[in-house]
C-alpha cells in the first residue's frame, strides 16, 4: 500500500500502496500508488481526452505544464513536509496520528494495515510513526508520546522509549463504508503544477469549505501531479453542498472544474465508449482492507472466465493444489481430485482471508512405487493412465502382462 499526498489532515509518503489523502502516513520504503479503476468505465487515471482540453481552453483554469522525469520518477513528486517549521503542538500531533489510524485512511493504507494486522489491532511502535515524513517536524519524541497519551481515540502503552500505540476500538470492516465514502467524494481540477507546499495549501483550501476526511492528489503512473484531486467529505450531504456553492470556489482567482466522483466516472465512461479516451490499465491497483486489486480473484483465486481452464490449472500448480477451483480442492496427490476446499476448509476458516502459503507449506508429492501400479481393466485389456498422479521423474509403473492378469 509512497508519498501519500493526501490532504485534510496532512498526508505523507507511505510504503507500498500509500493513500494520497489527508495526512496520509508516509512509509519508510514504498510510496502510495494512485488509485486506478479496474473497469474501463471506472478508470480514473486515464489519459486526458481532447474534449476535456477544449473545455479547459474556454475557462480561466490553470493547466499543468510539468514534464515527467522518466529517469528518476522520484523527482515527479514535489511534496516536501520539511518546509514546515518544527513544532511540539499536541493538537497537531494527535490530529496527524489519529488520521493514520482513522477509518478513512487505515483500510486504504497498506503499511498501516499490515503493521497493525488490520482488524487484529496490533500495537505499532511510536518510533516507527515518528519516522514518517510528516511526523519528523514534530519534536522532540517525548512531545509526541505525551500528546498521544491524551488521545481519546488511541491507546499508548510500553516502556519509556519503546512506547507503542493502537486504536482503543479495533477497526471493523463495514460492507457499505466504501460506497458511502465514494458518494461523499468530489472531483476537483485546476490546481496547476505541484510545489513542495501544494499539499498543505490544498488542506487549508478545502478545510475552509467543510469537514474533510481526506484529499487524494491524482497522479500519473510516474507520480506526476495531474492538477486534480479527489476530496472526501464527512458525508454525501457536505459533498453536495460544496458542489452547489455559488459562486463556485476558485483557486488563486482561477476557475475550477468541480463535480461528484460518480459524475466524473460517468463522463470518463462515455468518452471511453466513444473511443475518445484510452483507459489506463498500467497502474497499480488500489489497496483496501487487506485486499489488493492486482491480486487474482474468483475461482481458486483466479479472475477469469470459467472456461479458461489452462490459467486456472497454472494457478493450481503454483499454489500446490491447495484449495483451488472454488468448491473442490483441485487435483492433488494420490487420490485424484482432493477433498472440498474452496472458500472454507474443514476448520471453518475462510481461505480467502488467509495469507499466501510459502513454498514450505506445500506438501511434497507422493512417489508411487511399482506396487502402486494402476489397476487393469480386464474387460478391455487396458490399464488406467500410467502418468496419472505420478510426478515427473518418477520411475515408470511396472508393466503388467494382460494375459497373465486375466488367466
Amino acid at each position: 500500500m509512497s508519498e501519500a499526498d493526501v490532504a485534510t489532515k496532512p498526508v505523507e509518503a507511505q510504503p507500498a500502496e500509500a493513500v494520497e489523502t489527508q495526512p496520509v502516513a508516509e512509509k519508510p520504503v514504498e510510496e502510495k500508488a494512485e488509485e486506478n479503476g479496474a473497469a474501463a468505465a471506472k478508470d480514473e487515471s486515464a489519459t486526458e481526452p481532447s474534449a476535456e482540453k477544449k473545455d479547459e481552453a474556454s475557462t480561466k483554469m490553470i493547466k499543468t505544464s510539468a514534464q515527467i522525469d522518466r529517469n528518476d520518477p522520484r523527482n515527479n513528486r514535489k511534496f516536501d513536509p520539511s518546509v514546515r517549521e518544527v513544532s511540539d503542538d499536541p493538537e497537531a500531533i494527535r490530529k496527524q496520528v489519529e488520521f493514520y489510524f482513522g477509518d478513512w485512511n487505515f483500510p486504504q493504507d497498506k503499511f498501516m494495515w499490515e503493521s497493525c494486522e488490520g482488524a487484529e489491532n496490533k500495537p505499532m511502535p511510536i518510533t516507527t510513526i515518528h519516522k514518517f515524513k510528516r511526523m519528523r517536524t514534530f519534536q522532540p519524541y517525548s512531545a509526541v508520546v505525551a500528546a498521544l497519551r491524551e488521545s481519546k481515540f488511541l491507546e499508548v502503552s510500553g516502556e519509556e522509549g519503546e512506547e507503542v500505540v493502537k486504536r482503543k476500538v479495533a477497526y471493523k470492516p463495514m460492507p457499505a463504508s466504501k460506497a458511502k465514502s465514494e458518494a461523499a467524494t468530489v472531483y476537483v481540477k485546476g490546481f496547476g503544477d505541484e510545489t513542495p507546499e501544494t499539499q498543505f495549501e490544498l488542506e487549508k483550501f478545502f478545510g475552509a469549505h467543510g469537514d474533510v476526511k481526506g484529499i487524494k492528489l491524482r497522479r500519473t503512473n510516474e507520480g506526476l501531479f495531474k492538477g486534480s484531486v479527489f476530496v472526501t467529505f464527512s458525508d454525501e450531504e457536505n459533498a453536495q453542498k460544496f458542489i452547489a456553492l455559488d459562486p463556485a470556489p476558485k483557486w488563486q482567482d482561477h476557475d475550477l472544474k468541480i463535480m461528484s466522483k460518480h459524475a466524473y466516472c460517468e463522463e470518463k465512461s462515455d468518452l471511453i465508449r466513444q473511443g475518445k479516451l484510452e483507459p489506463n490499465s498500467q497502474g497499480p491497483k488500489k489497496f483496501f482492507e487487506g485486499r489488493d486489486g492486482s491480486k487474482p480473484r474468483g475461482r481458486g483465486g483466479f479472475k477469469g472466465n470459467s472456461d479458461d481452464w489452462k490459467k486456472r490449472r497454472e494457478h493450481d500448480q503454483k499454489n500446490g493444489f491447495r484449495g483451488g477451483r472454488g468448491g473442490r480442492g483441485g487435483r492433488g496427490g494420490r487420490g485424484g481430485r482432493g477433498g472440498r476446499g474452496g472458500r472454507d476448509d474443514r476448520n471453518g476458516r475462510d481461505r480467502r482471508d488467509e495469507k499466501p502459503r510459502s513454498s514450505n507449506d506445500v506438501a511434497p508429492p507422493t512417489i508411487k512405487s511399482a506396487s502402486d501400479a494402476a489397476p487393469v481393466d480386464a474387460a478391455h485389456g487396458k490399464r488406467a493412465r500410467e502418468d496419472d498422479g505420478v510426478p515427473e521423474g518418477a520411475p515408470a509403473a511396472k508393466k503388467v502382462d494382460v494375459k497373465e492378469a486375466t488367466a
